[in-house]
């Protein structure tokens, strides 16, 4: 119990890192997704193509094998990231990648109608995706993009692997120099539970009220 009264101040503070990271992160990785779902759908067979090939290179590769290229081996072309500045590129590009999936399939999940009848409006498509599909298609994403918010918050405990200070390195540290990792991990184990739970709550909160104004 001493050990967890120690480190617990250190270990909050890991955790306020991990939230931070989660909402910026998750925040740029949905617009990106957003756009690459456009461009998925409507780019074309070169950007298309593209936009295709990066979702399969992000969802087939293990995470920590990106983040290690990422921060490692990028180094020996000169280019040295810090780890605050790995940690979003690589949260955000692995975030986007699962995101085009996520508003792709919402999209088409639209019924064609509603494209017919705004062409028949005269609308144009950039019209009819921003005013029509896309916020009726939010509703039905709105659980899978929640589920993907709480994804990045797990992926966070990657980071302490390239030097980043959040609540998995407090806890190492603070498990290295007492010899009771044990306490340490279950209080970083109670706060990913929290979060989580804090995250869907939140999700399914909005879901609630997105569904009541369909």
């Amino acid at each position: 119990m001493h050990v967890v009264i120690l480190y617990l101040g250190v270990l909050l503070q890991g955790g306020m890192r991990d939230v931070e990271l989660t909402v910026v992160s998750s925040i740029l990785a949905l617009m990106l997704g957003a756009l690459g779902a456009i461009g998925r759908l409507y780019g074309g067979r070169i950007i298309g193509g593209a936009i295709y090939w990066y979702v399969e290179l992000i969802r087939g590769l293990p995470p920590i094998l990106q983040l290690f290229v990422l921060f490692f081996g990028l180094s020996q072309f000169g280019i040295d990231l810090n780890p605050l500045s790995a940690a979003i590129i690589w949260l955000v590009a692995y975030g986007a990648g699962y995101a085009v999936e996520v508003f792709r399939a919402g999209i088409m999940d639209v019924a064609e109608g509603q494209h017919e009848a705004a062409t028949a409006l005269g609308l144009d498509r950039k019209i009819t995706m921003r005013k029509i599909i896309i916020p009726q298609a939010f509703v039905a994403m709105l659980p899978n993009l929640t589920t993907l918010i709480v994804l990045q918050l797990k992926n966070t405990t990657l980071l302490y692997l390239i030097g980043y200070a959040d609540m998995m390195y407090q806890a190492r540290l603070g498990a290295d120099a007492t010899a009771q990792p044990g306490p340490l991990y279950v209080v970083v184990a109670i706060e990913y539970l929290v979060l989580s739970a804090i995250i869907s709550r939140i999700g399914s909160s909005m879901e609630k009220r997105a569904a009541a104004y369909r």
